[in-house]
């Protein structure tokens, strides 16, 4: 049986394996998006790739019979931790997480005859013959 206080150790030992480069807040090139130049900052994990893993870990518990109540993957304490992950990787990179919105409907997603209709125009008259 495993705890949050497990999947937090777990993270935290993965986090030594990452190959983003995140920049502490001592350095010339924290907040910058694209840093012109190399620096000592250490490589850690994704935010993303967290977040992705334990949503895996955290349908697959559930999957194996897990009552979502029990999951160690879902506690307030995991929850947060990737929560403060994401927040100081956007601080340190100069970049905002913000959720995705919806798009709007494209032409690849209608029906076909209203991509054809939507895509086709009718062709211009054939000039006169003389």
């Amino acid at each position: 049986m495993c705890s949050g206080a497990h999947v937090l150790e777990f993270l935290r030992y993965l986090d030594q394996f990452g190959k983003t480069k995140v920049h502490s807040q001592s350095c010339p090139f924290y907040g910058l998006p694209n840093p012109p130049a190399p620096c000592p900052c250490p490589l850690r994990q994704a935010w993303g790739s967290l977040d992705a893993l334990i949503g895996r870990l955290r349908a697959a518990y559930e999957e194996h019979g897990g009552r979502p109540e029990s999951n160690p993957f879902g506690t307030r304490a995991v929850r947060i931790f990737l929560r403060e992950v994401r927040d100081f990787q956007a601080k340190a990179r100069g970049v905002s997480y913000e959720k995705k919105r919806k798009r709007p409907k494209s032409a690849a997603k209608l029906p076909i005859a209203d991509v054809a209709s939507a895509t086709t125009s009718p062709l211009p008259p054939p000039p006169p013959s003389a």
